[in-house]
């Protein structure tokens, strides 16, 4: 990586009326709009994610509106630009937005589910561009328009605590029915599905393992519980080449198209008036893959549940996945006689290296306290994925990650 490719380039946002008009109408008029930055440095990674505030009269009949939307835009650097593949992940997700989701619900309401059941796990769509030119490639003008779900009272967790037994249970039912909704377009319409499929590509990841995991089993080695397990770890984490990661040869049935990049920042809940649970949405759709579905869950499981749910209950969070993605595919009139309860953990042990792999990469990401580290940008963005020296919550996660997978006979 070079100074250039570091160089913070600034991002604006410019003249949002001809997008908001693909969804909203012709008659739309932007009378002024207010932007800001919307997450903290070390939140966020592959985007410049800014909220904005619309005014906005409707031309047909005078009224007006505010609206308060996410500008999802290029990164500031070209180091991100690059190793986040923007025009190929900004498109990606357009695609899911614009017409995967749609799709799934349309098929839900073919199969019988009315409108007030159908899966609304993303945040409201308001449009796209590529560019400030017509016909234009994706340049520095390139955004997509949502609704802004903070505004609304979603919330996040904290990545380096991960979420309690009630959020974890909520998110799990709607992660296996967002697999199970793409399995049940591959039975039905296998065309459209296959379409998808391209869509759902893996994208070209840079790294070097040996140093990417370095500190990792500098840390297994050190540490007295789990130091026994060093040969076992080493041999996982240089085994395989970081951009193998995503390539293994998806084993059917057990396919969908998968999230990817399924952790504590990518989740959203929402609580009623009475304090409980009543929606949960998905973000961040750049990286969604043609895959493993449990490798989501996994994921998920060990990268942001707090550590304080025990094993007992993931192994419950574990048979809430299978009986929700089964109960799904039967609700949308799908053959499971495939989908055994053993063949489910048989894949789960197998997609166990690969998430371990995952999950020992994202640990510097979950632990990281941006305030210890001077003037955090794109060149300590880069330093802290290879030299970061990490935390004692580091270490102490990192632990739990070791035996959790120790005792399933994962490692």
């Amino acid at each position: 990586m070079n100074d250039n490719e570091c160089q913070m380039q600034e991002v604006v946002l410019r003249d949002i009326e001809p997008i908001l008009r693909q969804r909203l109408g012709d008659h739309v008029i932007v009378e002024n709009f207010t932007t800001k930055s919307l997450l903290p440095p070390g939140e966020n990674y592959g985007s410049t994610i800014l909220s904005v505030h619309v005014e906005l009269k409707h031309g047909n009949n005078g009224k007006k509106e505010e609206l308060d939307l996410i500008a999802k835009m290029c990164p500031p650097t070209e180091y991100q630009r690059r190793v986040f593949n923007s025009s190929r992940t900004f498109m990606k997700e357009v695609f899911m937005y614009d017409s995967i989701i749609p799709a799934y619900n349309k098929l839900e309401i073919e199969c019988g589910l009315k409108k007030n059941e159908i899966f609304e796990i993303l945040p409201k769509f308001y449009g796209f561009r590529l560019s400030l030119q017509p016909d234009g490639e994706f340049d520095d003008n390139a955004v997509i328009l949502m609704e802004n779900l903070k505004i609304k009272g979603y919330y996040t967790g904290e990545r380096c605590i991960g979420y309690n037994l009630e959020h974890a249970e909520v998110a799990v039912k709607a992660l296996a029915r967002f697999h199970a909704l793409g399995m049940a377009m591959k039975q039905k319409k296998p065309g459209i599905f296959e379409v998808y499929k391209m869509h759902a590509k893996c994208l070209q990841v840079e790294g070097n393992p040996d140093s990417m995991f370095r500190l990792v089993l500098q840390r297994i080695k050190e540490d007295p519980e789990i130091n026994s397990h060093y040969d076992k770890c080493y041999k996982i984490l240089t085994g395989l080449k970081f951009e193998e990661l995503w390539t293994e040869v998806p084993r059917e049935p057990w396919t969908s198209i998968i999230h990817s990049d399924f952790w504590v920042n990518n989740v959203m809940f929402h609580r009623n008036d009475n304090g409980k649970i009543d929606d949960v949405k998905f973000v961040d759709f750049q990286i969604y893959l043609y895959g493993s579905p449990i490798r989501d869950l996994i994921f998920f499981l060990y990268s942001s549940v707090d550590i304080e749910v025990t094993e007992d209950q993931i192994e419950d969070l574990m048979d809430l996945y299978y009986e929700t993605l089964i109960n799904t595919l039967k609700k949308m009139g799908c053959n499971t006689d495939n989908f055994t309860k053993e063949g489910y953990k048989t894949k789960m042990a197998e997609d166990s290296t690969r998430e371990f792999i995952h999950s020992c990469f994202m640990l510097k990401v979950l632990t990281l306290d941006v305030k210890e580290i001077d003037n955090f940008n794109c060149d300590k963005m880069h330093s802290v994925m290879h030299d970061y020296a990490g935390s004692k919550m580091f270490n102490d996660r990192l632990r739990r990650l070791v035996l959790c997978f120790v005792n399933r006979n994962w490692l």
